[in-house]
């Protein structure tokens, strides 16, 4: 078992987390509540587990060179352009360590200068939003809201990787 640790400060971000050996399939979501009653996707890792995402994920975005390309259609690795036609595809961080939001309760604080704005939980759209609970570095970005797969990335300079 290992956990995940703040490289500014040490703080541990996680409780302890499996490896997988990779990342799962993102599960389909059809828009309903939970059974919680909270309205996001189901989560992509099962609870105490992480993986590592190779694929670039999150902000920057920047237009794909074919127009009619759609990527996955996954928030995170694609999205509209809002500014012309076709779609904009993550240039973010690869190499990102996906876990559970929930591995990460009291953890971690929403980053106050973060502008996304969704309907139901953080987009991710905008960057990384998450910070360190304890010295405030930024640290991940959380995917939560109800048309994103439920996820925290964090970012492969900002989270190490510590045996318990």
């Amino acid at each position: 078992m290992n956990v995940l640790l703040c490289t500014a400060c040490g703080h541990r971000l996680t409780e302890p987390l499996r490896r997988l050996p990779e990342l799962p399939e993102r599960p389909e979501y059809d828009g309903l509540p939970g059974p919680d009653g909270s309205r996001h996707a189901p989560p992509t890792v099962p609870r105490g587990t992480y993986a590592v995402d190779p694929e670039p994920s999150g902000a920057p975005f920047v237009p794909h060179p074919d127009p009619d390309w759609a990527g996955a259609g996954i928030p995170g690795l694609c999205m509209a352009d809002p500014d012309g036609d076709g779609f904009l595809m993550s240039a973010g961080p690869c190499d990102t360590l996906v876990t559970h939001p929930e591995d990460s309760a009291g953890r971690l604080s929403f980053n106050p200068e973060s502008t996304e704005v969704g309907c139901c939980g953080a987009t991710g759209d905008k960057g990384p939003n998450q910070l360190c609970g304890r010295c405030g570095t930024v640290v991940a970005t959380l995917f939560s809201d109800c048309y994103v797969p439920y996820e925290i990335h964090f970012l492969p300079d900002a989270a190490r990787v510590s045996p318990v």
